[in-house]
Order: C-alpha cells, then sequence, then structure tokens
C-alpha cells in the first residue's frame, strides 16, 4: 500500500497575523475591550429583535448603546417612535428571555438632515395669480370702505 501524500502547510498570511495582534492589543486595552463586548452585545441584541419588526419598520431604526439597564434604540421620526413604542413590551421580554440583563428599552428621534431648500434664482418675481389678487383688491375696498 502506497503512503498518504505528505501534506504542505502553507505559513500564515500577514493580515491573518495583523488580526491576531489586533485582537491582543484590544484584550489589552480595557477601555476598548468593554466597548468591543457593548458593541458586540448590541449587534447580538439587535440581530434578536430586528426579525420581530415589519422590515420597514426595521430599516427606520438604528440600534444605540446599552448602558445601565438602558439599550437605546435611534429612530428616524416621531411616527416611527409611536409605531414601535407600541412594540416594546414584546421587545424587552425578548431580550430578556435571550439573557440580557435590560430594564428598559429608550428611543431616540435621531431626524435625518434634510437640505435646505433652494434659493429662489435672482430676477424677476413671478406675479401672484389672477384669483388671488382680485381677492386682495375686494380686500383692499372693504377695508377702504370701512374707513
Amino acid at each position: 500500500m502506497a503512503a498518504p501524500p505528505a501534506i504542505k502547510l502553507r505559513p500564515v498570511p500577514a493580515r491573518h497575523a495583523a488580526r491576531a495582534s489586533l485582537q491582543q492589543w484590544l484584550a489589552r486595552n480595557p477601555t476598548l475591550n468593554a466597548l468591543r463586548r457593548q458593541v458586540l452585545t448590541v449587534d447580538a441584541m439587535w440581530r434578536e429583535l430586528s426579525p420581530l419588526l415589519p422590515p420597514a419598520l426595521a430599516a427606520a431604526v438604528r440600534p444605540g448603546p446599552c448602558s445601565d439597564g438602558v439599550w437605546v434604540l435611534h429612530v428616524s421620526s416621531p411616527a416611527v417612535a409611536a409605531k414601535l413604542r407600541l412594540q416594546l413590551p414584546l421587545l424587552l421580554n425578548r431580550v430578556q428571555a435571550g439573557g440580557w440583563t435590560l430594564q428598559r428599552i429608550a428611543l431616540r428621534v435621531q431626524m435625518p438632515e434634510v437640505a435646505p431648500a433652494p434659493a429662489p434664482a435672482p430676477g424677476r418675481v413671478q406675479p401672484a395669480p389672477a384669483a388671488v389678487r382680485d381677492r386682495l383688491r375686494e380686500l383692499r375696498a372693504r377695508r377702504d370702505a370701512q374707513r
């Protein structure tokens, strides 16, 4: 019987070595390690909750920080906050059932940035419609008659 072919081991690529050293560095830095744990926790909680929401509602919600038993969810409008507020008890129960110690979910409205309306082009001003001009004449005549 023939011997099995020898297995050649390839060297670890540099990008994997860099990843390992980054993780070692994060583990040695307590502040970054705590931040990393918080990000992983928030991500896991969001993956647990997002399937419970309708897709359009989930798209308007972004998970925020979680500290002292309060998880902040950022919503895109007051209407989204009102709809989500109705589901908060269900969401909180689901998170607590998943093993996370959470007392409350807070909502923060973060309206998207709206570009200012463009300034009117310099030059000629458009006259008011004829109906508006007629009504203004009527009001002016009525005011003059009362004097």
